[in-house]
């Protein structure tokens, strides 16, 4: 497996612009960005950020629609489940001319007292439709899953198993599996599912840490800061014959944008290229340290 290349995601720098942080990400060495659609412009006229995404030379990596579940989340956006996957193919047709390894997206929560098989089926029907929709533009659609006991309001599936088992009904060949070390580090068997399943992983897998204690949900850490077993999991991903191109810092650090809570330390109060800086040189060292589950 070669090295993946570094890129950054635009959340790790939320106070910036589009163009401060392709600005930035370059003078740092760093090789991709991944885009958020809240960076965009409100307009929809993206001319000038698709102009500024080249000149910089960064490639366009994990890219995160506004509306990216099919079931709502805790950000804005509608309630009505068909008004959603039509929100989340709009984003898709945006964002098709950046050219991104891979959108991402959740299944959402469903309403309470709905009958699971109904949500199920609501939840396969609407990210098919998302699937189809990358595939025409030549894109890859990958499922996150997300971490149970932070995240719960948010999501269905929880561990590598569960994503598979609704990609698998989903059966749309660019439907990959959204690899985050945070929300994954800690579920049962981890590892050896990684393994088995690491060809199966989209072309970008999110990167962070885990402070300890978690504050609150928006609470991460740079890696190698942390106590995520970040060579293990690359050591998993290699064992399995995965190759994912590309690795996408993802932080959140609340000061009290996402919250009432403002942490004195948040990493978004600090120095965006010495933030960076730290956390290229932790994924450096865990890729170095990478071994195969035991």
């Amino acid at each position: 497996m070669s090295k993946p290349k570094f890129s950054v995601s635009q959340v790790t720098t939320f106070h910036q612009t589009f163009e401060e942080d392709v600005d930035v990400y370059a003078k740092a060495g760093v090789e991709g960005v991944g885009i958020w659609e809240f960076k965009l412009p409100e307009d929809r006229d993206d001319a000038g950020v698709l102009a500024a995404l080249k000149a910089s030379g960064l490639k366009a990596t994990t890219c995160i629609p506004s509306t990216l579940s099919v079931f709502p989340v805790p950000f804005p956006g509608p309630d009505d489940h068909e008004e959603r996957v039509v929100e989340l193919c709009a984003a898709i047709d945006r964002f098709a001319p950046f050219e991104p390894a891979v959108l991402l997206c959740l299944t959402g929560n469903p309403p309470a007292g709905m009958d699971a098989a109904e949500a199920r089926s609501i939840i396969v029907d609407g990210l098919r439709t998302a699937a189809r929709r990358a595939a025409g533009h030549g894109l890859e659609l990958g499922l996150e899953p997300l971490h149970r006991g932070y995240y719960g309001d948010w999501s269905t599936v929880y561990t590598i198993p569960e994503a598979l088992s609704v990609i698998d009904e989903i059966d749309e060949p660019n439907m990959r599996l959204m690899f985050d070390v945070y929300h994954l580090a800690d579920t049962e068997d981890v590892l050896a599912d990684t393994e088995r399943n690491a060809g199966r992983l989209a072309r970008s897998v999110h990167i962070c840490d885990k402070r300890e204690p978690t504050r609150n949900d928006f609470d991460r850490a740079l890696p190698g800061e942390g106590s995520i077993d970040l060579a293990g999991i690359f050591g998993a991903i290699e064992a399995g014959g995965g190759a994912p191109e590309w690795v996408d810092l993802e932080i959140f650090s609340d000061d009290g944008s996402f919250t009432d809570m403002d942490f004195e330390d948040s990493l978004w109060k600090q120095d965006p290229f010495e933030v960076i800086r730290r956390a290229k040189a932790g994924f450096d060292a865990a890729w170095e340290a990478r071994t195969a589950p035991g």
